[in-house]
């Protein structure tokens, strides 16, 4: 989700900041996409790695040198092959696991940032998202707050968007609506994104905070989950995708709806 490196884009982070934020958010959730590939390549060159070290250390051995060592490097040689094939038989489990986990905290982040963009530099959001709280608590006359302000107030948002949304603690994709619809974006979403974006942050509380264990709660909720209780559900390509699809139609609807309109400062 992070790297040592700024990401340098495109778009102008002042006259451009409407779209700022989504565009960040697109470039780090495709990061954390395409690293599945990398990462993918690399553990199938590990497939015989156990085989090529053996057989360099028998060649070296021809030549009247010792190795240092030896048991100690094919075993650990051993035990990388060995990993790197049981992944490929597990169909990456792992690896799409770390990467949706890593993709979902780019989203859940960018979403946070957009909402932050709209508060500093919108007067009309400031008002309206200001007017969700107790009077007094976020200052409409004191506009421009510092962006540290609006940054706790974008995280706030999810919560209040929350309480007043049907289901909402089930329904992460009409949070999702709510939330926009506060800054002036309206994402019509696809029922099958919606549906994917729904289950995929119920998939992250659940590994994030019970290592992957499926509950009875959780398959009531959502009954794609059923085959798995008191056990982990898979992720594999197919499942990767269609939540990377959803956030992506989430990005792509925020940009299509964004229609530019002229600053009330």
């Amino acid at each position: 989700m992070t790297g040592l490196e700024k990401i340098k884009l495109g778009t102008d982070p002042e006259r451009g900041w409407r779209y700022y934020s989504i565009h960040l958010t697109g470039t780090q959730v495709l990061k954390e996409f395409f690293l599945v590939s990398k990462y993918q390549q690399c553990i199938k060159f590990a497939f015989k790695h156990h085989e090529r070290t053996e057989k360099n250390i028998k060649l070296l051995e021809r030549t009247g040198r010792s190795f240092p060592y030896k048991k100690e490097v094919l075993a650990n040689a051993n035990e990388l092959s060995a990993w790197a094939q049981k992944m490929d038989c597990e169909s990456y489990h792992d690896l799409y696991i770390n990467a949706f986990i890593g993709m979902w905290a780019s989203f859940e982040s960018g979403v946070e940032n957009i909402i932050r963009d709209y508060v500093f530099n919108d007067k009309n959001v400031a008002l309206v998202l200001s007017g969700l709280f107790k009077p007094g608590r976020y200052k409409i006359e004191e506009w421009p707050w510092p962006i540290e302000t609006c940054m706790e107030l974008a995280q706030k948002i999810d919560a209040k968007a929350k309480i007043e949304t049907k289901d909402g603690g089930l329904r992460y994709a009409n949070r999702l609506q709510k939330m926009f619809s506060w800054i002036g974006i309206n994402l019509n979403l696809t029922d099958s994104s919606k549906d994917a974006l729904d289950e995929a942050n119920r998939v992250r509380n659940i590994l994030l905070h019970r290592y992957g264990q499926v509950s009875e709660k959780d398959a009531h909720e959502f009954p794609i989950l059923q085959n798995w209780v008191g056990g982990v559900m898979p992720i594999d390509k197919k499942k990767f995708l269609s939540y990377y699809n959803g956030i992506i139609e989430v990005l792509t609807m925020a940009v299509k709806n964004n229609a530019f309109k002229k600053d009330n400062a």
